[in-house]
């Protein structure tokens, strides 16, 4: 996985920097010319162009203070603390079924999710395309209105069942995409879905995996690149992507081996911004 490496120490960089280019100046003026010397050009400082370069770039744009690093061990934390948000996950799959050899022909899911928190309100929605993540699911529409629940049968059957229906109402991304130990910045500052946010950079071995059954442990996991931007207003990620390599693995809600590339992306909006829930049609 291609990891970001961030310059820890940019202020000491600047500081050393201006402390010998002023000392050299200083340095210059310390023997008085006579009348028959010659007139010397100083020399030019030698300095690393590209490294003062990205230590400047990195100050601007440095988060703020408490945000060195970072860590979401479920990538949703925090999120109930901005009473109202949604959350866009997209997941998808290329490779073959690992049985078998067959190609899979079509690997999508995504999961839609509308949180009211003043209101214990919630609207989940979950969608698939093939059956590498569903196992023969069908989509989901689901409610929860304070503590009653509300989901609609492939039938058209609204039912109401709170051990039915509660698992996925109260479905966290986290539970489905995992999320990060630690990760520090990368000197990147961006507006992400309509807030400030900074990039952050983390390794592999700090990713809590998504949510696979693998048939010989974490080993057939092999994490490619990922993304990490971070709102310090609210202190919650507003978007995370990881693209990796899978084998022999059942993923999500999926009941068949696979092998290939999995990618997915978890971002958040209207943050603040109350959702209009209702009842899912044919309740």
């Amino acid at each position: 996985m291609n990891t970001i490496h961030v310059p820890t120490h940019a202020r000491r960089m600047l500081l050393l920097f201006f402390l010998v280019v002023f000392g050299t100046l200083l340095a210059g003026c310390d023997t008085f010319l006579q009348e028959d010397d010659a007139v010397e050009i100083p020399t030019r400082v030698s300095i690393d162009q590209q490294a003062f370069q990205t230590a400047v770039v990195f100050t601007l744009n440095a988060p703020p203070s408490g945000f060195e690093s970072v860590a979401f061990p479920e990538i949703s934390d925090n999120l109930i603390t901005t009473v109202y948000s949604s959350v866009d996950i997209n997941v998808f799959f290329d490779g073959h079924y690992s049985d078998t050899q067959e190609p899979v022909e079509a690997g999508y899911m995504r999961v839609q999710i509308w949180n009211d928190e003043l209101h214990v309100a919630r609207h989940v929605r979950i969608e698939f395309l093939g059956d590498v993540f569903s196992g023969g699911s069908s989509n989901l529409d689901v409610v929860r209105l304070s503590n009653d629940y509300y989901m609609v049968d492939t039938s058209g059957r609204c039912i109401t069942d709170p051990a039915t229906v509660s698992e996925i109402a109260n479905l966290r991304p986290g539970q489905l995409i995992g999320g990060v130990e630690f990760a520090q910045p990368s000197g990147r500052k961006e507006v992400i879905n309509g807030v400030q946010a900074w990039q952050y950079g983390f390794d592999p071995q700090f990713i809590n995996p998504p949510a696979v059954e693998l048939s010989n442990g974490t080993a057939d996991l092999d994490f490619l690149t990922g993304e990490l931007w971070v709102d310090p207003e609210h202190n919650v990620v507003v978007r995370y992507a990881v693209e990796l390599n899978v084998h022999r693995a059942k993923l999500l809600f999926g009941d068949r081996e696979v092998t290939g590339r999995l990618r997915y992306q978890y971002d958040v909006f209207d943050i603040g911004v109350q959702p209009q829930i209702s009842l899912p049609r044919g309740c």
